[in-house]
């Protein structure tokens, strides 16, 4: 179930505490679009039916529906040939050598490539260069990669990659946190410390001497697999040219062409990557690709032939990144009213065998470890150490979700023992307007967090919920605040812009190219949508291409909730450059002044005397009076005020806020933990198509009700033992339950429209909602996920 509720800051009456919801339509009701002046640039306001907040239906619904969408599997080129990874069984040890005389002796080998063949750099490391494309004399998990086998078919390749003997002298290894930070030798690299971030504000010590209490806990978060639809797949072609062709189901076409230039040393100018259509990604395809299709690329390059490579599903979870575990303290200092004074924290994490995202983990996690709350004391320390398991790298929520759970658990913890209402504590410490964040970021607008809190405690009807009554199956409530950083942070500045392509035809007609990418989130309607709002067109008429590095510059990963904000404010920089142009051909065609121009739902009109010309004849005056009819659009991230020494000052240019509130009912005789409904109420800023951010609210919360309840990621010496949904619980639409969305907008000055990003907020609050509502339950806390039938009755038992 999703509500119908939306909030505008512009239609609440009182304080958000004391005001009321509004149930309205979840669009704005103006009857018109104009043309209106905003900071120098022509931009129009909404129209009701498809403009900025009409429910648009999802462009690409009938192809993938239809199966009329063609996945990497479905597609063929000529001359294809098909590739294996082939990979260490050892978890670490030194590679001695390789044989490949049996699979040579099948009728369907072509080659097989080492470290050996690489004519560039054997480095495929994203942020830190501590990883080898190909392992040469140290292999240091389970999935490492020792080479690429080359056979005439898919099952070939896969059959005979298998009987490849790798010669590996194992070496003790490592797969705890504890043993990596204790280790005195036998480092897996220079050192086991991977990265680390901290924050370091005010006086904690000082404050910690002035509590009236001092309260500490320990949480642990576990691994979580992606699990997309559609495992690692691309497709690498030689061009006439001798460059490199890549079509590949990834996120980030542009890391991609990078470790393709580094590893066959060919300029970017030669390499060309295109996003086939995606079967979802969840960050499991931000850094496995450029793997994945810089080894294709290699083949493709030596043989002169096309190399199609898709993982089976078992190869796809042993060898891709995982969500961090987490192990994290909390030491906290309050005052008897529950003010938060002082914070000490740790937080340690399992970077797996190499670095590849774990600093953007670290670091985000540290800027949010304390939570939405003001607090003027803290420290905050955030280390990642290397173990002998498969690296972990991005998910949806960047290190958040593990976050989330530890200043959720604790800010419960806190409420028990001062013997105060879970939400008053978190009311009484909540970021508003003219606060600060934990690392010092004064917020000046675009705060949405209490009404975020207060809009799911009216809906659950907070003070009104039902206690226990029976012997059995107890209910619980837990509550779970957030707030979350909007694209790469001052961390990742340098690199936090995006570019949009639009190319009106002279039949009328739209196209454009944007920087990001489609994987299942809905971007591709939305990109269409704010065009169409941004020209003053209907959406049918504009066409979204694939994402393409040949069609825009490089505008980054497709990570970090970045589409709506980037792609959005790319497309408005693009329209500001392009209606003056059509306003000046249309006045010129139609005789009269540029201010009596008006543009909206494809038709072009003379305020004046109400003479009208289609969009269509408009674009062809401009094709026939030799005038621009394409542009570039670019946007950037604001510049950040931020100390990285002390992890102070404006760590993001502003944040998305999400409160879950979820109702749990515990059956202590099987320790079955039932999620009955979660409340999530988000603030999007300004929600530009309701429909898709439900959509996004709905399936982050299941997937965050899998990692909370259902789904133990488990390792036996290096190797995954939970390797298919026999032993992975996914949930399932039985263990999801009832969800309903509120969208609360409270828009961001440097949004798109006032639009935030939505697609990490949706996950992020949700464990620790649910392990709040079970501790609630029982009586008794819970510090770790997930929360198994068989942990319901250990901690009944005890």
């Amino acid at each position: 179930m999703v509500s119908s509720i939306l909030l505008d800051q512009n239609m609440r009456s009182g304080s958000p505490y004391n005001g009321h919801i509004h149930s309205i339509p979840l669009y704005p009701l103006q009857a018109r679009i104009s043309l209106t002046r905003e900071n120098g640039v022509d931009t129009l306001v909404s129209n009701p039916k498809t403009g900025i907040g009409a429910r648009l239906k999802r462009v690409d619904a009938r192809g993938k529906t239809t199966g009329e969408t063609k996945f990497l599997t479905d597609i063929k080129v000529d001359n294809m040939l098909h590739a294996a990874p082939v990979f260490s069984q050892v978890a670490y040890g030194r590679l001695l050598g390789i044989d490949t005389r049996v699979a040579e002796n099948d009728p369907d080998y072509i080659a097989f490539f080492s470290a050996k063949d690489i004519p560039g750099e054997n480095q495929v490391g994203v942020i830190l260069e501590d990883q080898p494309l190909i392992a040469t004399d140290v292999v240091r998990y389970v999935g490492d990669s020792v080479g690429i086998l080359i056979a005439k078919t898919a099952e070939s390749a896969q059959r005979l990659s298998k009987l490849v003997k790798i010669n590996i002298e194992p070496l003790p290894p490592i797969f705890s946190i504890n043993d990596s930070r204790d280790a005195a030798d036998n480092f897996l690299h220079e050192t086991n410390l991977a990265c680390e971030h901290q924050v370091k504000r005010g006086d904690p010590d000082k404050a910690f001497a002035e509590a009236d209490h001092i309260i500490e806990a320990q949480f642990e978060t576990p691994f979580q697999e992606h699990y997309y639809l559609e495992p690692q797949a691309c497709i690498a072609q030689v061009t006439p040219e001798g460059g490199i062709d890549i079509l590949g189901s990834i996120q980030c076409p542009f890391y991609v062409q990078k470790a393709v230039s580094k590893a066959l040393a060919i300029p970017f100018s030669k390499i060309r990557v295109e996003q086939a259509p995606t079967g979802g990604a969840f960050g499991g395809k931000e850094d496995i690709p450029s793997e994945t299709c810089t080894r294709a690329a290699l083949a493709a390059l030596i043989l002169k032939r096309s190399i199609k490579m898709v993982y089976d599903r078992t190869t796809d979870v042993q060898l891709t990144s995982k969500r961090h575990p987490f192990q994290m303290h909390y030491k906290v200092g309050v005052s008897k009213s529950g003010k938060l004074l002082a914070a000490e924290i740790l937080l340690k994490e399992n970077a797996g065998a190499y670095a590849t995202l774990s600093s953007v983990v670290s670091y985000r996690s540290a800027m949010q470890a304390m939570g939405p709350y003001v607090i003027d004391n803290i420290s905050v320390e955030s280390k990642s150490y290397y173990t002998n398991l498969p690296p972990t790298g991005a998910f949806r929520g960047f290190g958040s979700p593990q976050a989330a759970f530890g200043h959720e658990r604790m800010m419960e913890v806190i409420a028990a023992e001062l013997d105060m209402d879970p939400l008053e504590l978190r009311l009484s410490n909540i970021l508003k307007v003219d606060t600060s964040t934990l690392t010092g970021h004064h917020l000046k607008s675009s705060v949405g967090a209490e009404e975020t809190l207060m809009t799911a405690a009216r809906a659950c009807d907070w003070k009104k919920r039902e206690s226990n009554q029976d012997a059995r199956w107890k209910t619980g409530y837990g509550v779970s605040l957030i707030h979350y950083g909007n694209c790469l942070g001052a961390a990742g500045w340098f690199m936090d812009g995006s570019g949009v392509k639009i190319k009106i035809h002279r039949d009328g007609s739209i196209s454009v190219a944007f920087g990001l990418i489609e994987m299942g989130q809905g971007a591709l309607t939305v990109v269409q949508q704010m065009t169409a709002e941004a020209l003053g067109v209907e959406p049918a008429r504009i066409t979204v291409l694939p994402t393409d590095t040949d069609q825009v510059p490089d505008s980054g990963p497709s990570v970090a909730s970045r589409n709506v904000v980037m792609t959005g404010n790319a497309i408005r920089n693009a329209a500001g450059k392009l209606l003056p142009v059509l306003k000046e051909a249309a006045a010129e065609l139609m005789q009269c002044d540029l201010k009596e121009i008006n543009i909206e739902r494809g038709e072009v009109s003379n305020i004046r005397n109400s003479e009208t010309l289609s969009f269509a004849e408009l674009s062809n005056y401009l094709y026939l009076s030799n005038r621009p009819m394409d542009v570039l659009g670019w946007w950037h991230v604001p510049e950040l005020d931020y100390d990285a020494a002390n992890g102070v000052g404006e760590a993001y240019f502003t944040y998305s806020y999400a409160t879950h509130i979820a109702r749990v009912k515990v059956d202590t005789l099987t320790g079955q933990v039932k999620v009955e409904k979660i409340w999530a109420s988000h603030d999007v800023g300004r929600a530009i198509n309701p429909a898709g951010l439900e959509a996004q609210i709905e399936g982050g919360t299941a997937q965050g009700i899998g990692w909370a309840l259902t789904e133990d990621f488990k390792f036996e010496g290096g190797k995954v033992l939970t390797k298919n949904l026999t032993t992975y619980l996914l949930p399932t639409a039985l263990d999801v339950g009832e969800i309903e969305s509120i969208l609360v907008e409270d828009p961001e000055p440097e949004g798109p429209w006032g639009a935030k990003g939505i697609g990490e907020p949706a996950i992020i609050p949700t464990a620790a909602a649910i392990a709040n509502a079970v501790s609630n339950a029982l009586g008794i806390s819970v510090a770790h996920i997930p929360i198994t039938p068989e942990h319901i009755l250990e901690m009944v038992g005890e």
